[in-house]
């Protein structure tokens, strides 16, 4: 009696230290407050990254489990060779009357008591139980018909019980089971208000169901990243993007890649019912809406359905934003199921400038971690001053011919094409005495200042031809002088454009009076890209140099178009032409505070007017000496100045000079 006691202390003993050593903590991960940890040792592991055997085998305890056997046996009876295992664990057995007689060869040296009864047992399709300190051997067909079936329940904290069930059923309790002492049906639903199995079947199946529980129901550790110099959400969409491409659910946009989603994690259960692991019968009621709607029969559970349905546009709780989740859901084959568990989720948190990792093994920790610590790098920035100028030549030809009669008693000009006029000296005058040119008005004196006398031509009669011939020229000028700041990598705009009237409609109204006046209305349509607009893209390298994509767009009104308007005497405007002058530049590179100019988009306009003396001017030949042209010439060059300065911090130039 004392000797089964102490077997019983031992064997619980056992049963609690294999417990302790299958559990795992998991904590919060912090460096300061968001960094993580920084010592590997000091992180709670999740699980232990080596590899490890799981024992499946049966969970009952015979006495004398770890006494030696040495067995040098042929064409023994199966019968015997189980009483003598009985004898050495100082326990009674029983055979079912179906067992059939058998014989058995086996060479044991150096085993332990138990395992050479387990591999009896198996190799010859039996399957034994334990009751009141006597083996009971029976058949495998009839094992379940023997045991003690019954009801147990166990709770899941932080997975998916639906999961644990679907992979109990498919993999552990079937046809094919692995362990003659379990059942070889499903026997596992689950109840998903509470998260928790629920396990129809007998005791062995009750343990084996605890120990899956108690590897794969593991607290997630949470881990915070902080991030300095680039957004969380740029660095969280790089990280889902370049670290877990394959296996990551995006939240904004579903499924890429070859992962699954979080609502289809028991894509191989067929049940028909809603919320019941693959292969069993039927869920447990809860009362919620999803009992109703079901899960299409996917068997996933409905917290994972409806926050798969959440993060289809986007999951925001607390000013959190979900990126992409990673489940571990493996391929299925040959009667198999994968352990579709949430590994691993990343979202990031704007207004703290942080990261959070949910899960994740410490290999995938630190692979984030090291990412995170060589991409969030000072993105380098520029002061960028534009200078963009009109250079333009431009003036004016003038042709003039002039006619001057002089006489004592009549005097007159005659300027190509302006008719007959008065000289300032010598007006036109047909008798009398010439008169005085004044100019400002003296206050002291009460009358006008005499500038000047004009007399009455004294000589003989004249008639004076002369050429004036006129050149005029003009320069440039400054349109626009921005100086902006400039980050590598992002696009900057300048834009100096205007509103402008680029078409005028007009209607007359009915406004329903018995008068019949109607009412004129104008509809005007408004455009804003008139004026000088420039699109900015650097890269900013290391070495000192700033690249440019470079799109400067200078737009001005070349003309209007017009059309009769419905209001008389007015007219509208049909169209507006704008005369565009553009480039596209790509990859231009300038050394720090050098200027880079751009030139070559040129406008050139000729205007010509003709003037004359009606009639004299349009007689052939000497009509010319009746006329005045002139003709303008405007040609206008934009010319564009870029000088980059880079900009260097502080720290950077100490760094830069420390490693000098």
């Amino acid at each position: 009696m004392k000797n089964r006691i102490r077997e019983k202390i031992i064997a619980s003993v056992m049963l609690s230290a294999f417990a302790v050593t299958n559990l795992s903590t998991a904590a919060f991960a912090l460096d300061g407050i968001y960094g993580g940890f920084d010592d590997a040792s000091s992180r709670p592991q999740i699980r232990s990254t080596e590899s490890a055997p799981m024992d499946l085998g049966s969970n009952l305890k015979i006495s004398n489990a770890d006494s030696v056997v040495n067995l040098s046996l042929r064409d023994a009876n199966i019968k015997q060779v189980l009483r003598m295992f009985a004898d050495q664990a100082g326990m009674n057995i029983i055979f079912s009357p179906n067992i059939e007689e058998s014989t058995v060869t086996m060479d044991l040296v150096n085993i332990p008591l138990a395992d050479a009864l387990n591999l009896v047992i198996t190799t010859n399709d039996l399957f034994y139980d334990i009751e009141a300190n006597t083996l009971i051997i029976s058949k495998k067909d009839e094992a379940l018909s023997m045991a003690k079936k019954g009801m147990t329940l166990i709770p899941v904290k932080y997975v998916s019980a639906t999961a644990i069930a679907t992979f109990l059923n498919t993999n552990i309790f079937n046809k094919s089971g692995i362990n003659p002492g379990l059942s070889t049906k499903p026997v596992v639903t689950t109840n998903p208000a509470t998260n928790e199995l629920i396990v129809m079947g007998t005791a062995n199946d009750a343990e084996m169901a605890r120990k899956i529980v108690a590897q794969f129901d593991i607290k997630p550790q949470i881990t915070t990243f902080k991030v300095n110099h680039t957004t969380p959400a740029e660095m969280a969409n790089m990280i889902c993007s370049s670290l877990l491409p394959s296996t990551a659910s995006n939240g904004a946009s579903g499924s890429s890649g070859g992962g699954s989603a979080s609502s289809s994690s028991s894509d191989s259960a067929s049940s028909d019912n809603s919320g019941s692991p693959a292969g069993f019968a039927a869920g447990v009621p809860t009362g919620f809406a999803s009992d109703d709607s079901g899960d299409d029969g996917d068997g996933g559970d409905s917290s994972d359905s409806s926050s798969s349905d959440s993060s289809s546009s986007g999951i925001s709780v607390g000013g959190g934003k979900l990126v992409c989740s990673v489940d571990a859901s493996a391929p299925s084959g040959d009667g198999m199921a994968g352990l579709a568990l949430k590994t691993l989720s990343v979202s990031y948190f704007p207004t703290l400038g942080t990261i959070q990792v949910i899960g994740g093994s410490p290999s995938q920790l630190d692979m984030i971690r090291d990412y995170i610590l060589a991409n969030d790098k000072k993105t380098p920035q520029a002061y960028l001053e534009v200078q963009i100028i009109a250079l333009s030549e431009s003036g004016s030809k003038t042709f003039d011919n002039t006619w001057q009669f002089l006489s004592k008693n009549f005097s007159f000009n005659a300027g190509g094409g302006k008719g007959i006029s008065s000289s300032s000296m010598y007006p036109v005058f047909f008798a009398g005495h010439g008169y005085d040119l004044v100019g400002d008005w003296d206050e002291e004196k009460g009358e006008y200042k005499k500038i000047g006398e004009v007399r009455k031509w004294s000589g003989s009669p004249q008639l004076v031809y002369s050429v004036n011939y006129l050149v005029e020229n003009e320069k440039g000028r400054v349109l626009a002088n921005p100086r902006i700041m400039i980050t590598s990598g992002q696009k900057s705009t300048i834009d100096l454009t205007s509103d402008y009237v680029s078409k005028v409609t007009s209607q007359y109204l009915d406004n329903g009076s018995s008068s019949g006046s109607a009412q004129a209305q104008k509809e005007y349509t408004i455009n804003n890209d008139n004026g000088i607009k420039v699109e900015i893209t650097p890269f900013i390298s290391p070495d000192g140099y700033v690249t440019l994509d470079l799109k400067p767009q200078y737009a001005t009104i070349a003309s209007q178009l017009t059309t009769p308007g419905e209001v008389e005497g007015e007219r509208d405007i049909a169209a507006t032409l704008l005369q565009r002058r553009n480039l596209d530049l790509k990859g231009i590179r300038i050394k720090d505070g050098e200027t880079m100019v751009v030139g070559g988009m040129i406008q050139e306009t000729e205007t010509k007017n003709v003037s004359k003396i009606p009639f004299l001017g349009d007689l052939p030949v000497v009509g010319m000496f009746f006329r005045s042209t002139t003709t303008g010439r405007k040609k206008e060059e934009m010319v564009m100045m870029i000088t980059p300065q880079i900009i260097v911090d502080t720290e950077d130039a100490v760094s830069d000079d420390t490693s000098l």
